[in-house]
């Protein structure tokens, strides 16, 4: 069941408990059992064992020698499809947005406003705050709705 799996089969396994192991292991370089066993609260090793060999099998988790388990396949589907990952930290896509928000409203206000600022320069402040609340609220929810 390895490499032969396309992006539906592979969305209807990777759900619930398993998508928390696998992103758990996207923001790690290695994990052994008991690791994510403590990391995500599982009763058992055995419980995060189970959910580690279905990775394997998926062909999205390597185990190697000394049985600690890496990202072998990077997948983005379902909620993962929503974050890019910057080193080992998972963060919504839309926080990037908010970004060049901030930095265009910065660069006007550097470059373009007049002091004292006329209505153009209040219309593109209100514009670019109410832009920039707005991403950085939904930035907010996709954080709490992280699979992790």
């Amino acid at each position: 069941m390895s490499e032969g799996l396309d992006k539906e089969a592979i969305a209807d396994l990777l759900r619930g408990r398993t998508m928390s192991v696998y992103a758990l292991l996207l923001t790690r370089d290695s994990m052994g059992v008991r690791e994510v066993q403590r990391e995500l609260g599982y009763s058992s090793p055995n419980l995060a064992l189970h959910h580690l060999t279905k990775l394997v099998e998926m062909g999205l988790v390597s185990k190697d020698a000394h049985g600690n388990y890496s990202v072998a396949r990077d997948v983005r589907i379902g909620s993962l499809s929503l974050f890019i990952r910057v080193g080992r930290t998972l963060l919504p896509r839309f926080l990037f947005l908010a970004t060049f928000i901030a930095g265009m409203l910065v660069a006007y206000i550097a470059l373009f406003a007049e002091c004292p600022p006329g209505p153009r320069d209040l219309m593109f402040y209100g514009l670019c705050a109410v832009s920039l609340l707005m991403v950085l609220s939904e930035s907010r929810k996709l954080w709490l709705l992280r699979p992790l």
